[in-house]
């Protein structure tokens, strides 16, 4: 029973829903019509969308300019300097003191390390008495052999007992003079191997002396780009490292053998450095410029699109765009010598060139950085805000 109420409840509802819609659906004929909007094909007011004009494509735009670019030939290497010195002990002895540390600056002969002396300065004190006994000796004897008392073979041995004593004075003397550790060239302490108290032997590297005024690079160059190296020619570096920088080189030396198992040959680069940004070991990459254009018209790299192997670009033509396919000359890392022939000052598309097709509407949204009063007014944007034309002194065509 419980059951059959429920299902007599909704029939209810049923029916007096259908026929509230059914009084929606069919008014009363007599009721005044109203002005409804027509709908189109796709139920909206207006009709079809695809009647409507194309929506534009926002955009950046740069200038093509005219510059200076280069050919070159790229290579990779590590940094070297010219002068590099790893200093070794001539004596035996224990590190009594340490005067010098890594990055320290220092000159030639200036003094590193110092070890123990007490033996060398006893050692030089005992040949030196020896050597004034001999000294004496001779001098005895060559009054003797004067008076021909002494043989002439007598007299050459004193003469040897003495050359030889001075000799070992020498050494002595030397021997005390090694306790310094000193530098042999000019330069920056690039690495410390001892500690305060180490015994080293004649064998133990010391220290590590690197003259950072002159560094320089080794490219091996395959032997086909032999012809296109010559002493001076123009190199330019660069490193991760600092990669806004670029450090200027030339050619020091080309080596005039061929590696016959790599085919290679070795160029060494002098890089200019001032600022003592680069240090030795650092990977760079090297550019030697064969040949450069210094009216090139550019165009920035992030403007090239590549479609099936080929690169295109699109120039702005008022407020559409216009896909030229690219005719290359010279390039480097940021920029392509333009061949084709086109205004020097039109604007070109630098970002959202992707979604674009030759005759596309677009509108440029990055307006105030572009020189917009050397555009004819082919060339302009149609859309110019009013601030931009009062800006450049631009009048409304």
């Amino acid at each position: 029973m419980r059951y059959a109420i429920v299902a007599l409840f909704l029939a209810m509802v049923i029916f007096f829903s259908c026929g509230s819609n059914e009084g929606k659906n069919n008014p009363d004929p007599n009721t005044k019509k109203t002005g409804k909007a027509k709908e189109g094909k796709r139920g909206f007011p207006g009709g079809d969308f695809s009647a409507q004009a194309p929506t534009a494509i926002p955009v950046e735009v740069s200038p093509l300019v005219r510059g200076r670019i280069s050919s070159f030939l790229l290579y990779n290497s590590t940094l070297e300097t010219e002068e590099m010195a790893e200093v070794y002990s001539r004596i035996s002895g224990l590190v009594e003191k340490l005067v010098v540390e890594e990055g320290d600056r220092v000159k030639k002969n200036q003094p590193l390390a110092y070890l123990e002396r007490d033996t060398y300065v006893l050692d030089e004190e005992n040949a030196r008495l020896q050597y004034d006994k001999q000294k004496s000796e001779f001098n005895r004897f060559k009054a003797l052999k004067e008076k021909n008392l002494v043989s002439e073979e007598e007299f050459e041995t004193k003469r040897l007992a003495l050359r030889q004593a001075e000799l070992q004075w020498k050494q002595a003397q030397l021997n005390l003079d090694y306790t310094i550790i000193r530098s042999p060239i000019n330069g920056v302490v690039g690495e410390r191997f001892i500690r305060l108290g180490d015994r080293i032997q004649p064998s133990t590297k010391l220290f590590v002396i690197a003259n950072l005024n002159k560094k320089e690079v080794k490219l091996y160059v395959p032997q086909d780009e032999l012809l296109k190296c010559y002493h001076n020619q123009r190199a330019v570096v660069t490193t991760d490292v600092a990669p806004d920088k670029k450090f200027a080189g030339w050619v020091k030396r080309i080596s005039p053998i061929v590696d016959p198992v790599s085919g290679t040959f070795k160029v060494t680069v002098g890089v200019k450095d001032p600022q003592n940004i680069l240090h030795p070991g650092m990977f760079l990459s090297t550019m030697l410029v064969v040949d450069s254009r210094e009216n090139a018209l550019l165009l920035p790299k992030p403007a090239i699109l590549y479609e099936n192997e080929r690169s295109y670009f699109f120039i702005l033509l008022g407020d559409s765009v216009q896909k030229i396919e690219l005719k290359k000359g010279f390039e480097d890392a940021e920029k392509v010598e333009v061949l084709n022939p086109v205004p020097d000052s039109v604007a070109v598309v630098v970002v959202g060139q992707e979604g674009l097709k030759d005759g596309s509407k677009v509108e440029v949204m990055n307006e105030k950085y572009y020189p917009w009063q050397n555009l004819s007014k082919e060339t302009r944007p149609a859309k110019i805000s009013r601030h931009t034309m009062k800006k450049h002194g631009m009048k409304k065509d």
